[in-house]
């Protein structure tokens, strides 16, 4: 009697594993299909911009600013990773104190901030060369990917919503 106990536990074991490892492997495909946005990466801004039909004139008038964030932005990136390495370094030794971690946070966020504000400012450069159609087009995606990777709620606005633009609700 206990042998057949033993393989009937066994087989409901098993049973109910290959439940769990079947639900979560059709969950976890569904979820990976259904991406939440467009990457916020180069690449991803690259693709935003070749849908939106540009002209010649306008690939022509974006190369020279194209090439000047590239230029701008190789250092800076740069001086971040070795930054983020170094805060790493830091917080894995024994005798690293608050104040010492807070500095290299500090340098690191400068270093991001210096990024952020080269990135908006090319993106301002951008929108002299799009035309109003296109410029919409551009950062409403630009917006809807910014709120997929920060979980917040993507809240299409006009200009007179714009003075409560941090209400997301």
């Amino acid at each position: 009697m206990t042998i057949r106990r033993f393989v009937f536990w066994g087989i409901s074991a098993l049973a109910v594993l290959g439940i769990a490892l079947g639900s979560t492997y059709l969950i976890l495909k569904c979820c990976h299909s259904h991406q939440r946005g467009q990457s916020l990466d180069m690449a991803g801004a690259h693709r935003w911009i070749h849908q939106l039909h540009l002209t010649e004139e306008q690939k022509v008038k974006l190369i020279p600013l194209e090439t000047s964030l590239k230029v701008d932005l190789e250092p800076i990136q740069l001086k971040l990773a070795e930054a983020r390495v170094s805060l790493c370094g830091v917080l894995e030794k024994d005798t690293t104190d608050e104040k010492e971690v807070d500095t290299y946070v500090d340098h690191v966020a400068d270093l991001e901030s210096q990024q952020q504000h080269r990135i908006v400012r090319h993106l301002w450069e951008m929108r002299s060369v799009l035309t109003p159609e296109q410029r919409k087009t551009f950062f409403t995606s630009l917006t809807q990917a910014v709120c997929d990777n920060c979980l917040v709620p993507f809240k299409k606005h006009s200009r007179e919503d714009s003075k409560g633009m941090t209400d997301f609700h």
